[in-house]
Formats: structure tokens, C-alpha cells, sequence
């Protein structure tokens, strides 16, 4: 009767625990939502710019791989791209949309995280039910509403990073459902096929395979002999890495880090201790956030150098220390390890262009909390730990929020960028240039020189300068600065540098707008560098449309199949065709431009002119 009576008690407070955790991760949902509410209509930012609203490549599904593998300037991640694609299919370049995809995979990879760590803590003994629930729940609600991951969410681009931990967290999730399942291998496959679509998003995914045997070793198996009758798993897990080594090298040129020295890969790892506690610094004090921090390597290691030195040391001999005691604490070190190999690929021995960048510890960053949660809620009262978790969690739902209030607009992103980091160049002519897109001319121009000012060497800065004074329409600066930039860039073949084939294009329209006549050798130049440039094929059409009329169709017949939806380049087709004689073409053109703008009027009036031109004029009430 009393063990009758028991079985029901726990029975009903385990459901009554079960209700609670539901009702918890729903507020950690809505406090999610909340705090990115109010980037949810933000602009496309920086590589946005190329790599969504400027690339042909993404304004088609079919076939596939055109989106996956073409257009845009950056190397491609082949999911993340498709995805974009979707994007696109569903509500055209109306930023909201992405951004409302990227908080649903954020989500969704809190989910999956707060789902690991209760299974990773009912493995280890030492914690009872309620500090489990506790801890899981913190660990994800923490993370999901810690600002220092906004820019991987707030970002659109960054959804690289998304669903490269999307399907890492997939990879380790059906590992260990098929540990404990008699049915293991339907969840070993999805494992595999997880860790492979990772493989199509993101380069750090390398380290996911070894991090999943290190995590079978710690927590389920025990001995690498039970890790070794999972050895097909594992084969089929290494196998994956094929994947990543084709997507790098079909595209190894788009790769600015190829062909780094040794020197220049000890310098960089000389410099990434520091960066690692700047990035563990902001999971406790999440302040300073900014979308280019502008970093630079620290090059005196002789000098001021010699204390990055010794933290180097210290660091290597700290986690030599972890290694070693990887008997007596299994769990500590593969912790420290498992943090130290997503950080890896890009905070090691690889020198990647930006020193420090805040999307790299998306994933990373769950560890640390989970550590952190795990030990207190084992530690403390479970009263006086949820009451102190829903404290940090609210709060950092404010700062998050507060955060994300910067992605509204570009120039509020780049001018804080520019606050936090006055001394980059990037930051600098970014700001620029969104001051230039709001006709701020003259500040555009003042930033876009203090970016060049700062670094005279930077491409990207005499690009941004260049593009200022074009739209200010200070044509003859700005043939002098693209000039400039072209040989601030040196000997590269055409191609290889997008910023540099921007410069030639630049370059022949100040040039073709003073009446220069290499003006039009220079943009058929920029043309035959990117020949998917939409931009360059539009100002060369129209340089030419007065004594090359068949030409310039030529290249607006190109500009609309690169980008269907381009709604002017109809329009100015249609107009170049009827003024050549060829009026039933013309109409075409202008209906597929008002099927995509209805009320075009230029178009609209267009279509009169050349309907009643082959007879067809358009019915009164029309």
C-alpha cells in the first residue's frame, strides 16, 4: 500500500516537474522572440550585400547547385546559400523574412542543446532529477538570450554559423539516442547525414567527428574498447569530411587565408589566447559587442609581445595540465578540449582575416554555460538557483534586446561599430558608405577619407571612397581614388579580387560620366572580370545603347537572366528594343517588367507606345 501510495507521489511530481519544465522553455522562447524583436526588420548588412541582395545566383532554385555554388564574392556554404534561395522564392529580398528564419534555427538550437545536456547529466552520476532539469534549463535559456550571440543571429549572413551548429547539435543528439536505442543504426544514419549537411555550412564543422568520440568516451562508453565496436559510425562520421575537402576545393581561390606562411600562423596563434579570454570575458560581462571590433595581430613579440608570450605558455600549459588529468576528471577535460576544438579551426594555427569576431563563439559558448550551470545547480538549492537563473536570464534578455537595436538600420550598426572601434578602416567606410546610400554626402566622404587615412593600403577602403564621391557626384576625385586603390592592390590576375574588379568598374563610370572614352573600355573590363556583375553589364549598357544599340541589348538581355527580377532592366530592355525597330519584343519586356512592379509607371506608359506600334493599342479602361 505504501510503496502504491509512493509510486504515485513520484508519479505526479515528476509530471508536475515535466509541466514545469514545458512552461519554462516556453518563457525562455518567448523571452527569446522578445529580445530580437527589434532587429526583425533590420537591413541586409554587410556580406548580406553581396552574398544575398546583390547575387543573381540566389533568384532561382533550379538547378540546385547554381545557388549553392554560384555568384556572390565570398566562399560559398552550400546549404546556407540554399536556404537564402527559399528565402527569396518565398518573399523576394524583404529582409524580415531571413530574419525570421534565423530566430527560428536559433531557437531550434536551443532546443537541441537544452535536450543534450539533461541527457548528458542523467550519464554522469553526482546530479539528482531536479538539479538535471535545472541545470539543462538554465543552459538553454542562458544561451539562447545571451547577447554575444546576436551577431550570428541579428546578422543575416551568419546564418552560416546557424546551421553549422544546427547540425552539429543533430549529429550528437541522434548519436546518442542510438547509444541507448536497440535500434541504433536508423539513428546513426541521421547522425551521419547531420554531421554531412554540417559539412555544407561552415569549415570549423571539421572538429565535430572528434568531438563526438570524445563525448562517447566520456559520458557513455567509458573505455575506448566499447568506442571501438562503434568504429563503422565513426568511418561513416570521418567520411563526411569529404565534403567539406570538395566545397574547399572547388572554390579555393575565394579563400583570402590560402597561402599563409608559418610565420605568419604563429603569429596569429600568438595572438589568440588573448582573443579567447576577450570572448570568455563577454559570456560574464556581455558588454561591448560590435559588429567589427577591428582587431589587429600583435607583431612586436619582442616588445610589448613578451606578455602575449607568456600567456601563451601559461595557456598551452594550463591545458596540458586538463589532458593529463583526464582520469581522474573525464568530464573537466573533455570540456576543456571540446571548447578549445570548435574554436579551433579559427583560433589556432590557421590565420583567419579577421583576428576576433563574435559569431565564433556561437557554439563554443555553450560549454562554458553548461559547465557553469551544471556546478551550480549541484551546489546550490534548487530554490535559490532557479530564482538566480530567472534573474541572469531576464537581464540578459534586456541586454540582448538593447543589443539588437542596432541591426534597425545600417548606419546605427556601423556607427556604433565605429564607436567601439574608431581605429578601423573597415568600420569606417562601411559607415561611409551607409551614409552615402542616405545622402549624407559630405559625412560619407569625411568617413571614407579617415578609412583611407587609417589604412592606405586597404582596397576596400579607396572602393568605398570611390563609390562616395560617384554618388556625390564628384566624378574627377573619384577617377583619382579608384586609381589609387588599383595600385594600393597590386598585380592581381583579373578576377581573383572582387573589391579590385569594383575599382575598374568605378573607375569607368567616372570615367565614361566626364566624357573619357576608355571610360567604355574599363566597364567592358569590369565586365569581362565578373561577368555575373549585374551592375557592371547595366553601366555598360548604358554607356553604349548610343552607338552600340545591339551590343548594349546584348548585355541587358544577360542582366535578365542573371537577375529575374529586375524590374528596370525589363523596362530599359523594352525601351532599347523598340527604339531599334523591334516593338513586339519590346512588349515582352515591359509585361514581364509589370508582372514584377505593377504600377512601374515608365513601363506602364512604355507598353501603350509599343503595343500600338504592332498594332495592338491598349483597350481605354486599361
Amino acid at each position: 500500500m505504501v510503496a502504491r501510495f509512493q509510486a504515485r507521489f513520484n508519479g505526479s511530481s515528476t509530471a508536475r516537474r515535466m509541466k514545469s519544465n514545458v512552461r519554462l522553455l516556453l518563457a525562455a522562447v518567448v523571452l527569446t522572440v522578445l529580445a530580437y524583436l527589434p532587429s526583425l526588420h533590420g537591413p541586409f548588412l554587410w556580406d548580406d550585400l553581396s552574398e544575398i541582395r546583390d547575387n543573381p545566383a540566389l533568384r532561382t532554385l533550379v538547378p540546385p547547385w547554381r545557388p549553392m555554388l554560384e555568384g556572390g564574392e565570398l566562399p560559398h556554404r552550400p546549404l546556407p546559400y540554399f536556404t537564402f534561395a527559399l528565402n527569396y522564392a518565398v518573399h523576394g529580398l524583404e529582409p524580415t523574412g531571413f530574419h525570421v528564419v534565423n530566430i527560428a534555427i536559433h531557437l531550434a538550437n536551443g532546443l537541441l542543446l537544452w535536450w543534450i545536456v539533461r541527457e548528458s547529466l542523467r550519464a554522469r552520476a553526482g546530479h539528482d532529477a531536479n538539479q538535471i532539469a535545472s541545470a539543462a534549463m538554465a543552459t538553454a535559456a542562458i544561451w539562447l538570450v545571451h547577447p554575444l550571440a546576436t551577431q550570428a543571429v541579428s546578422y543575416v549572413y551568419q546564418r552560416i554559423e546557424l546551421l553549422a551548429a544546427l547540425f552539429s547539435l543533430g549529429t550528437l543528439a541522434a548519436f546518442i539516442v542510438a547509444a541507448g536505442s536497440r535500434r541504433p543504426w536508423p539513428w546513426y544514419a541521421l547522425s551521419v547525414v547531420c554531421c554531412a549537411a554540417g559539412m555544407a555550412c561552415k569549415e570549423w564543422v571539421v572538429v565535430v567527428p572528434i568531438v563526438v568520440l570524445l563525448y562517447d568516451f566520456t559520458f557513455l562508453s567509458g573505455d575506448w574498447t566499447a568506442v571501438r565496436s562503434r568504429s563503422p559510425y565513426y568511418a561513416a562520421l570521418a567520411a563526411t569530411w569529404g565534403i567539406l575537402w570538395l566545397v574547399i576545393r572547388s572554390q579555393a581561390g575565394r579563400y583570402p587565408e590560402a597561402g599563409f606562411t608559418l610565420g605568419e600562423s604563429l603569429l596569429y596563434a600568438a595572438n589568440q589566447p588573448t582573443v579567447i579570454v576577450w570572448y570568455l570575458s563577454r559570456l560574464v560581462l556581455p558588454t561591448g559587442q560590435s559588429l567589427d571590433h577591428g582587431a589587429v595581430l600583435e607583431t612586436d613579440l619582442f616588445g610589448a609581445g613578451w606578455p602575449r608570450l607568456a600567456a601563451v605558455a601559461a595557456f598551452a600549459a594550463g591545458v596540458m595540465m586538463v589532458v593529463f588529468n583526464t582520469r581522474r576528471r573525464p568530464v573537466t577535460a573533455f570540456l576543456v578540449v571540446a571548447f578549445l576544438l570548435l574554436l579551433a579551426p579559427t583560433s589556432s594555427l590557421v590565420p583567419v582575416h579577421d583576428v576576433c569576431v563574435e559569431h565564433r563563439m556561437y557554439l563554443a559558448s555553450v560549454i562554458p554555460i553548461a559547465a557553469a550551470s551544471a556546478l551550480i545547480a549541484h551546489i546550490v538549492p534548487e530554490r535559490i538557483f532557479a530564482g538566480g537563473a530567472t534573474v541572469i536570464v531576464l537581464a540578459l534578455a534586456l541586454i540582448t534586446g538593447s543589443r539588437n537595436t542596432v541591426y534597425r538600420s545600417g548606419l546605427a550598426a556601423w556607427g556604433d561599430a565605429v564607436a567601439k572601434s574608431p581605429g578601423s578602416s573597415r568600420a569606417l567606410s562601411r559607415y561611409g558608405t551607409e551614409l552615402s546610400t542616405a545622402e549624407r554626402h559630405d559625412e560619407a566622404i569625411a568617413a571614407c577619407r579617415a578609412a583611407v587615412r587609417r589604412n592606405p593600403r586597404s582596397t576596400a577602403a579607396h572602393a568605398a571612397l570611390a563609390a562616395a564621391l560617384l554618388n556625390a557626384g564628384r566624378d574627377a576625385e573619384a577617377v583619382e581614388v579608384s586609381r589609387a586603390g588599383l595600385t594600393a592592390g597590386g598585380s592581381v590576375p583579373p578576377g581573383q579580387d572582387p573589391i579590385l574588379d569594383r575599382l575598374v568598374l568605378y573607375l569607368g563610370i567616372a570615367a565614361d560620366r566626364l566624357g573619357d572614352d576608355r571610360g567604355i573600355d574599363l566597364l567592358a573590363e569590369a565586365v569581362r572580370r565578373r561577368p555575373e556583375s549585374v551592375a557592371a553589364r547595366e553601366h555598360l549598357a548604358r554607356a553604349i545603347r548610343g552607338r552600340d544599340p545591339a551590343e548594349a541589348i546584348r548585355q541587358l538581355e544577360a542582366v535578365v537572366s542573371l537577375d529575374p527580377a529586375n524590374a528596370d532592366a525589363f523596362n530599359n530592355l523594352g525601351s532599347l528594343l523598340l527604339a531599334t525597330g523591334r516593338p513586339a519584343e519590346a512588349v515582352a519586356r515591359y509585361e514581364a517588367c509589370l508582372r514584377l512592379v505593377p504600377d512601374h509607371a515608365a513601363a506602364r506608359s512604355n507598353l501603350v507606345t509599343a503595343r500600338a506600334a504592332v498594332g495592338r493599342p491598349v483597350p481605354a479602361a486599361e
